[in-house]
């Protein structure tokens, strides 16, 4: 039997084992897929057990996507321009590590909004995780024009420096995710907004910004699965408004073909995603 894995901190609220378990069944592919917490400090010997004990790959999300870097042998090209791994290949202990993030949102894209290539200009509310892999890769495949908004300037400048660095054709500006004209005037301008922070996870939260900010024809792109005010908000002004789970299965589809080397059962793992 194949072993598989998410590993995170928290952990238990992630959506992937339905998912990928319903992949493996689909064709006939005798494997487990487990929940791990990690606490901070005890990434390097997990990944030590995982090798020890046969792991044939895993999910890696926050906070250990960078973590997880120096413990690999080989970095793919997504992964080191975004300094970001989430996927996990071990071939006979030689471990691979890929980022499958930032496809899972171009494929999310196609998926829910019809883009079929990246807009030119998109605004991140928000500069965690999420928005580094996603703007990295947009930078990469075509975006010309990318604002950064977030409350504190070190992680929007750090992923600034990143899209400069791996697509230098791209301009990126970062601002503040607060009241500001040069932020109102970039969503006025944009033609996609990924909404990266973790605000609607909660009942009682509140918005990353007005909705009326963001123009009733431009798609917005919620990295929050659940529903919040935020996104009925804008679905309310007009707004096409997606809720990322289809981000969330793109990128498991792509983890699960680096892993058995197969097509992803796409339509039996979204039934298991979208039912759980």
């Amino acid at each position: 039997m194949l072993k598989y894995a998410v590993i995170g901190y928290p952990v238990k609220h992630s959506k992937s084992p339905s998912m990928q378990l319903a992949g493996f069944h689909a064709l006939g592919i005798d494997a487990t897929y487990e929940k791990i917490e990690v606490a901070p400090g005890e990434l390097p010997e997990v990944v030590r057990r995982f090798v020890k004990e046969g792991y044939s790959g895993w999910n890696i999300t926050v906070p250990y996507k960078e973590e997880i870097i120096p413990l690999v042998e080989v970095v793919g090209e997504e992964a080191l321009a975004a300094h970001s791994v989430n996927t996990v290949v071990n071939r006979d202990g030689r471990l691979l590590g890929y980022s499958t993030d930032g496809y899972g949102v171009a494929q999310a894209l196609r998926h829910d909004f019809g883009l079929t290539a990246q807009p030119a200009r998109q605004v991140y509310l928000g500069a965690g995780g999420a928005a580094r892999a996603a703007a990295v890769y947009a930078a990469r495949h075509g975006a010309k024009y990318i604002t950064l908004a977030n409350r504190t300037a070190a992680n929007a400048d750090r992923i600034a420096a990143l899209i400069r660095n791996a697509a230098p054709e791209c301009k990126v500006v970062v601002t503040p995710l607060a009241d500001c004209e040069e932020l109102r005037m970039a969503l006025t301008e944009a033609e996609l907004v990924l909404q990266c922070t973790s605000l609607g996870l909660h009942e009682g939260d509140s918005m990353p910004v007005p909705p009326e900010w963001i123009p009733a024809s431009t798609p917005v792109f919620d990295f929050v699965y659940t529903p919040s005010q935020f996104k009925e908000r804008l679905a309310a002004q007009g707004n096409r408004v997606s809720n990322g789970l289809e981000m969330l299965l793109q990128q498991g589809c792509k983890s699960f073909e680096l892993w058995t080397g197969q097509h992803a059962p796409i339509e039996a793992m979204r039934r298991a995603l979208y039912q759980n």
